[in-house]
This record gives structure tokens, C-alpha cells and sequence, in this order.
């Protein structure tokens, strides 16, 4: 039984085809377009290009977005990247793909594959933050996806680490959520106010060409310039602020970091591991923090499985 899985993001648009076998597929990538029903539109039309010429007909779609879904309705809360505030995502997808549609908040994807095929793969409560422009997050209790009350819980990003921190991005009325500490958005944030304070710093004459965001200061950061490093460091101690309040809330077996920014690897784990270590109570600090294995497929991967699964398969 083949199924589909499609990861909408702020940018690009994943899909790929998932087979019995349920070996990960190779994505195709297009540009995501403006708009509720224009991205409806572009995943009908990549759904067909997965469908076509196979002689195992697709069965299902599953689709990750960037959004709360309402778990009573199924339709889509409120998303900051895709316009599809309270839309019938699933019923117009269905309509024009002419299949079952399941439908799930990206990060709680991103969270079942990495449960079922990457590293949490025999742990029965995982946790996972997805590092990127902004902060998502999953929860995996007893083997199944967390969702809450009415399919909203689990956004891990707005976690508030410093309650006189700066004002939260995307709507979110908190300050001091991780996202606005350790995102990508709050490390371009840091490292442009770092240069604008210091032009004689490489990072100040970097911004001085324009050129500053988080890639080219994290770059800075892994060939060991010490203010870009000194910035990374800060962020993965805010990091471990937040791995020390999840590890506390729900004892977990493994804590995962994936997303984009994750690509930064132990200049930001090494940080948050040991404020973790130093601040977790002793009975819940046992749990690992480590990367997630399958890199930015794990939205488009979940997906697939959300369908196959949702198919009794």
C-alpha cells in the first residue's frame, strides 16, 4: 500500500512517495506558493506526479503544515506562514486529489518518524524540538503523538526561559519563548546587534557588507571566530533552559534536536547538555540529548506514516 507524505514549510514544499516497505523516499522540492488554496493547488499537482505511472496505486495523503490543527474540526487553527487560518485544508485537499486526506502539525510529524524510523526509534516517550527560523516541537507519550486538548498542545518553541525576555515572534503574545532565544531568527538577531556594536569585529565588518544572518555567523562560529562563538554558546545555554523544563515535565527516554539549525551540531548541543546536566532534577537527567537522524525529511516522512498508519496499514 503506497501512501504519500507532503511537508509544507515557510519556503518549499516536500513530497514523497512511502511504499509497504516503508523505506524513505527521495523528495520532490518545489517553491511554496502564497496562499491557502494556491499551496492546496501545488500539493494536488505534485500528489499527481507521485501517482503517476506506478502500477501500486496511492492510497492516502498525509499532509505536515506549519499550523494548530483543531483536533475536534480538523481544520487548520492557525498557521503564520501559509495563510490557511481556520481553513478546511484536508476537505479542499481531498476535493481536488480525489483521496483521503490526514492532516497534523509539522513538528508532531517530524516527531512520529523520528519515533517509528530514526532516534527514537524503540523509545517509548520521546521528545523533540525542531530548530529553524522558528522553534517546533513534538511529543511522543506511551508510543503515541501528544497533541492536547483540542489538538494544540506540544508547541515547545513558546516555552518562556526569561519572562523579561524579548517580545516572541510570529502572534505569540509571550517574551522570552526559546524561540526567541535559540531560533535562527533570534541568532541573526544577536549576531547583527553584536556587529552593529562592534564594527571593527569580523562580524561587524561582515554586516557591513550585508551579510549577516544566522548561516553566515554560524560559519563564523564553526572556523572558531570567538564573538560568533561566544553568541552560539549563549543560545545553546538557553537551549538547555528549555531541555531542563521538558526533561522535568515529562521524563522522557531520549531528547532530540532537529531542524535546520540543528545542523550546528555540539556547538549548540554541547551547551544545552551541560546546562541540562547541571540544572535537571537527578531522576529525570538521564535521558540523552542528542541530534534526530533523518534531517529535514522527518516532516515529509511523518506524514507518510501519519496516512499509512490512518489507513489501518
Amino acid at each position: 500500500m503506497s501512501v504519500i507524505g507532503v511537508d509544507v514549510g515557510g519556503t518549499k514544499i516536500a513530497a514523497g512517495r512511502l511504499g509497504p516497505d516503508l523505506v524513505p523516499p527521495q523528495p520532490t522540492v518545489i517553491p511554496t506558493p502564497d496562499g491557502g488554496m494556491a499551496i492546496i493547488d501545488a500539493i494536488a499537482g505534485l500528489v499527481a506526479d507521485l501517482s503517476a505511472d506506478s502500477p501500486d496505486p496511492v492510497h492516502a495523503v498525509g499532509v505536515g503544515l506549519p499550523a494548530t490543527i483543531d483536533a475536534v474540526t480538523g481544520r487548520v487553527a492557525h498557521s503564520v506562514h501559509t495563510g490557511m487560518d481556520d481553513f478546511d485544508a484536508a476537505g479542499a485537499l481531498g476535493a481536488v486529489a480525489g483521496l483521503p486526506v490526514f492532516l497534523d502539525n509539522d513538528a508532531n510529524l517530524a516527531a512520529l518518524a523520528e519515533h517509528r524510523l530514526g532516534a527514537g526509534r524503540g523509545h517509548d516517550n520521546v521528545v523533540l524540538l525542531t530548530l529553524g527560523t522558528g522553534i517546533g516541537g513534538g511529543l511522543i507519550i506511551e508510543g503515541e503523538v501528544f497533541r492536547g486538548g483540542r489538538g494544540h498542545g506540544a508547541e515547545l518553541g513558546h516555552i518562556s526561559v526569561d519572562g523579561n525576555g524579548p517580545p516572541c515572534q510570529g502572534g505569540c503574545p509571550n517574551r522570552g519563548c526559546i524561540e526567541t532565544m535559540c531560533s535562527g531568527t533570534a541568532l541573526g538577531r544577536e549576531f547583527r546587534a553584536f556587529a552593529d556594536a562592534n564594527p571593527d569585529t569580523t562580524l561587524g565588518r561582515l554586516h557591513a557588507e550585508g551579510a549577516v544572518d544566522s548561516r553566515s555567523g554560524l560559519a563564523l562560529a564553526k572556523d572558531g571566530d570567538p564573538e560568533a562563538l561566544a553568541i552560539v554558546t549563549t543560545a545553546g545555554e538557553w537551549l538547555g533552559v528549555a531541555v531542563t523544563s521538558l526533561a522535568n515535565t515529562f521524563d522522557p527516554d531520549i531528547i532530540l534536536v532537529g531542524g535546520g539549525l540543528s545542523a550546528a551540531g555540539e556547538l549548540l548541543l554541547g551547551p544545552a547538555r551541560d546546562i541540562y546536566q547541571q540544572r535537571a532534577l537527578p531522576p529525570t537527567r538521564r535521558a540523552p540529548l542528542q541530534l534526530a537522524a533523518l534531517g529535514p525529511d522527518a516532516g515529509m516522512v511523518g506524514a507518510a506514516l501519519m496516512a499509512h498508519e490512518g489507513l489501518g496499514a
